[in-house]
């Protein structure tokens, strides 16, 4: 593939991103944490401690924010260009499917990070804790892993049903990463939300009583962190790869969106 084809996508899709409606959204993802910490940090509790820091950014910016923002950026990648009529263009030019899906993937993954570590950087001043660096560190590092992760699987889900992405891709989120995800068995292990809470509780050295352990280690998973880090590397991989596919095989119309 011709690397220029894929810049001239990205910086396409940044160019188009700096408009009102897009940078409000960028603002709302960005301050939406920082709003949150604010309140908790006005309220009744003067220093919460360092576990509950960990536990709201947690769930603020590799939950929230990065999925959030990944999942209205990439799932409407195929179905925007077939409402807009522009596939066809698109298609026929060498390499051009795969430019496509790649420019908008990376433009959606520095979209969301930017909105997230800004958001991460200015809740960590504002709690002031005691570690401010471990606690930016091991967010931001969750930040880096998450949104690379979530922008794969709602790019494949786009690819995959362009019909309904939206509305998969929610309904995946519900089910899956917020409910699933939080199942103590076996099938929570298919979930992103698995791999980053491990990482979380091992990055963060978040305590758990020796009471909990048992049920703790079927919510958290085992073994080092490195091996989190290299699943979900795998699972970006081979969701891009597998959207990449899906696109050259599957013959995509104006009418595809049209019709359902």
């Amino acid at each position: 593939m011709n690397p220029g084809n894929f810049s001239a996508v990205f910086f396409f899709e940044w160019q188009r991103a700096l408009t009102i409606p897009r940078m409000a959204w960028w603002l709302v993802l960005t301050l939406f944490p920082v709003f949150i910490v604010t309140l908790i940090r006005i309220g009744p509790i003067t220093q919460p401690p360092r576990e509950l820091w960990f536990f709201f950014l947690f769930a603020l910016i590799p939950m929230l924010v990065s999925m959030l923002g990944s999942l209205l950026w990439t799932s409407p990648a195929v179905s925007s260009e077939l409402e807009h009529h522009s596939w066809p263009y698109l298609a026929v030019r060498p390499h051009g499917k795969t430019a496509l899906l790649l420019g908008k993937y990376l433009a959606a993954v520095t979209w969301v990070l930017s909105a997230a570590l800004l958001g991460l950087s200015i809740s960590v001043a504002i709690t002031q804790t005691e570690d401010p660096w471990h606690l930016w560190s091991t967010i931001a590092k969750l930040a880096c892993i998450a949104c690379p992760a979530y922008a794969a699987l709602y790019l494949a889900i786009g690819t995959l049903f362009p019909q309904r992405a939206m509305a998969i891709a929610v309904a995946y989120t519900l089910i899956f990463e917020l409910v699933v995800g939080f199942v103590p068995a076996l099938i929570n292990n298919l979930t992103v939300q698995y791999r980053l809470r491990t990482l979380w509780v091992d990055w963060g050295a978040i305590p758990f009583g020796h009471q909990d352990a048992s049920w703790i280690m079927t919510m958290i998973g085992i073994g080092p962190a490195w091996h989190h880090v290299l699943i979900l590397a795998g699972y970006t991989a081979g969701l891009l790869i597998l959207a990449v596919v899906v696109v050259h095989l599957r013959e995509f119309t104006s009418e595809t969106v049209a019709d359902a």
